[in-house]
């Protein structure tokens, strides 16, 4: 039987926290999102120099998160898979212009929910505000083990490992773009993906 976005946005929670499905706030968090929301590849989920921003629920699709920088480039900040939860940092924390865009390559399944719902749930839920630490310590971990990947794995082998995960990367990302996310030169990453 299908689960519900609510079944599945509290599933997600479950597993990164080590609490259960059933915990009542994280029902009332995924009844708040909207959605589904479905996007074709190539389709921006959000752009950068938004007001209103979200925080999106990624069921199903893969795709990049770009950050405009002050000098008027691009960087690669993440690749966005099943069962994460996405969003403009600058946005979600300070209320700002969106600073990022994301683009979908696969046909995408996604639910949203509004940074001010988003802020109010938190502010009126204490208890989800005192495991938030949890969810934050899943998404650091994920950055710790990319960072210690970067910095010991021999990066022809990352770069491999990084292809077969996102088929494709090449033609939605610049090379500038993924050598930015690797922390390498534009010169050392094209040695590394010939």
């Amino acid at each position: 039987m299908p689960r519900s976005k609510t079944e599945v946005i509290a599933a997600r929670l479950a597993d990164m926290t080590g609490l259960p499905e059933k915990f009542p706030d994280f029902l009332s968090f995924g009844t708040l999102f909207e959605g589904p929301f479905h996007f074709t590849p190539g389709e921006q989920i959000w752009g950068s120099g938004q007001k209103d921003g979200y925080v999106w629920f990624i069921q199903a699709g893969y795709g990049f998160d770009k950050v405009n920088l002050e000098d008027g480039t691009t960087m690669l900040n993440g690749m966005i898979e099943p069962g994460l939860f996405v969003c403009d940092e600058k946005n979600l924390m300070w209320g700002k212009l969106t600073a990022s865009s994301a683009k979908m390559y696969t046909h995408t399944t996604a639910y949203r929910l509004s940074a001010k719902n988003w802020r109010d749930f938190v502010y009126s839920h204490p208890q989800f505000r005192s495991i938030l630490y949890r969810i934050n310590a899943h998404f650091l971990q994920m950055r710790k083990l990319r960072l210690i990947k970067l910095k010991h794995q021999d990066k022809k082998a990352y770069w491999e490992e990084t292809k077969a995960r996102f088929p494709g990367i090449e033609l939605y990302c610049t090379q500038t773009e993924i050598a930015s996310y690797f922390g390498v030169s534009k010169s050392t990453m094209h040695r590394i993906m010939k």
